[in-house]
């Protein structure tokens, strides 16, 4: 399993984040990659079309495990617009591409490496973790409402825990870029 980096040294709640984690890597076997779970949620489809063009959708059929925080259409379209074309361009931009650096690294803002259920963050807990482009994220548990916290947007998961069998997809309300 891949350590992660805290930006607070060990607390209590990333003990009983990661505990949590290892828990759950004997789950369920599931037959679906994270990329092909994530193209059945019909509120996923930007997300899954632009990680597609930008190539990390290989990545997440991969070994993994990985643990991804989907945005929602609508999250995808509440994205400045003037970032819009340039991180998550749709279908019906005449084929428009994202950048080749920063559209990567938009899609890799909501990836972790490692698989973690909602159940490893224990009610009151809040975790600080990177992203597989870098980002600090900060993941919190206030009385089961699961918040990330990331470049000064917080988004709140709307669906948790759909296993793939190379990790776990949470469906959030906002993109993680601003």
């Amino acid at each position: 399993m891949t350590a992660f980096r805290f930006a607070r040294r060990t607390t209590l709640g990333a003990a009983v984040f990661l505990a949590g984690a290892i828990g759950t890597q004997g789950a369920v076997a599931q037959t679906t990659n994270c990329i092909d779970t994530m193209a059945r949620l019909q509120e996923a489809s930007r997300f899954v079309g632009v990680a597609s063009r930008v190539h990390v959708a290989q990545d997440l059929r991969e070994a993994g495990p990985f643990t991804v925080f989907v945005p929602t259409n609508a999250a995808i379209d509440a994205v400045r617009p003037a970032l819009q074309p340039i991180l998550f361009p749709s279908s019906g931009d005449g084929g428009a591409s994202a950048d080749p650096v920063l559209g990567p690294a938009a899609v890799n803002a909501h990836v972790l490496e490692g698989r973690y259920t909602s159940a490893a963050l224990a009610s009151g807990a809040t975790v600080t973790t990177r992203s597989r482009a870098g980002t600090s994220i900060t993941l919190s548990n206030i009385g089961g409402k699961v918040t990330l916290t990331a470049n000064g947007v917080t988004a709140t998961v709307l669906r948790s825990d759909i296993l793939c069998s190379n990790g776990v997809v949470h469906v959030i309300d906002h993109s993680l870029v601003r």
